[in-house]
């Protein structure tokens, strides 16, 4: 049981923080779009998703997501206009970032023969991964106040995306936001 535990943890969550920044001016944060990996093109969706609901389950004052991204699209707006979309949404900082990796499991039969001559069948599973880097900016200034790195991985995408997320948002402790 410990061998497959430590099989499936993931590495710790990597994160920097812009020195003496006041966290605790946040009160409302906006979950933009998070860009997809390449071969699963809705993973940024799905991980924009899992972060506004543990972002909610935790606490936090979190904009609605389509809201955000039709705000975006209506006003002709760069996503990277961070000022501007600050005010028109209320929100002091906006969480974006993407995915670096995204393969989701997979369960092969493969066929043989036993010793008595009986054709048999086993499954073999492979584990799902998902890499995400996210960042925190401050809509009045632009400046990225918090970046973090988390890969993990499980017997499926969901729950690696879930232990992705939740790393994530548990290096918020340190910066005491919220």
């Amino acid at each position: 049981m410990l061998i497959i535990a430590l099989l499936f943890t993931g590495c710790a969550v990597r994160y920097s923080v812009k020195k003496g920044y006041d966290f605790t001016k946040i009160k409302r944060i906006a979950v933009c779009e998070f860009s997809g990996n390449s071969v699963f093109a809705n993973s940024g969706d799905i991980v924009a998703d899992e972060f506004v609901m543990q972002m909610i389950d935790k606490g936090y004052n979190v904009m609605e997501r389509n809201k955000v991204n039709l705000l975006i699209r209506e006003r002709n707006l760069d996503s990277s206009d961070y000022s501007r979309l600050g005010k028109l949404l209320g929100v002091d900082a906006i969480l974006t970032g993407s995915v670096s990796k995204y393969s989701e499991d997979a369960g092969r039969t493969f066929y043989y023969t036993d010793s008595s001559g009986n054709t048999r069948t086993d499954v073999s599973m492979s584990r799902a991964v998902v890499g995400v880097s996210a960042r925190l900016i401050d809509v009045n200034t632009g400046e990225i106040v918090w970046t973090a790195r988390n890969d993990d991985e499980a017997f499926d995408v969901a729950n690696a995306v879930t232990f992705v997320v939740a790393g994530l948002l548990d290096s918020f402790k340190t910066i005491k936001l919220q």
